[in-house]
């Protein structure tokens, strides 16, 4: 066997060099990790998808109302306009279709369990559904949100009738009000 030493001069070093092998190591393991289970895993048995207003103010308290359940990364989501109001209010009509299309598309793939349906206090867009009246008036406002909330609940049941579904009225300050 001839062992054959290489000098600095020539060249097959350079291509041995510490950032080259460096990059070399990460190739694998980006490669590596293409080959893994969680990439081939089948995308199904999440817990929910959750129905909410695009409302930025709500976004942290939606986050941390699902995750006090332990559902994290566990649930799809849905945010249109007033949330519910959005998918049964008949000013949002053209909406609605959208709103179905996907849910059937969660069911089918993630294969949910229920459905989440979350209003909040002073939306704007239970405003343009329901009128000035749901800014001033805290009853008519919680009255309203209520029917909204159970309206959406019959919608889910005549398509889905085996999906759970829990409303509730999310508190400036993010704590949920049960709707029954």
């Amino acid at each position: 066997m001839t062992h054959t030493l290489h000098h600095a001069g020539c060249g097959c070093l350079a291509m041995l060099s510490r950032r080259r092998a460096l990059g070399f190591g990460f190739a694998a393991a980006a490669t590596a990790a293409t080959l893994t289970t969680p990439a081939l895993a089948l995308d199904t048995g999440y817990e929910a998808m959750l129905v909410k207003c695009i409302d930025p103010r709500f976004t942290t308290n939606t986050w941390a109302y699902m995750s006090s359940r332990g559902w994290q990364n566990l649930y799809s989501q849905f945010n249109i306009a007033g949330g519910p109001i959005g998918i049964v209010a008949p000013v949002f009509a053209d909406w609605q279709k959208t709103f179905w299309d996907n849910l059937k598309i969660s069911y089918g793939l993630h294969e949910i369990k229920r459905v989440v349906a979350i209003t909040h206090r002073d939306c704007g867009a239970a405003v343009v559904a329901y009128g000035d009246r749901i800014k001033t008036d805290t009853a008519f406002e919680t009255k309203t949100h209520a029917g909204v909330l159970n309206q959406f609940r019959d919608e889910v049941a005549k398509r889905y009738p085996d999906l759970k579904v829990e409303l509730g009225i999310m508190d400036l300050n993010g704590a949920v009000e049960v709707v029954a």
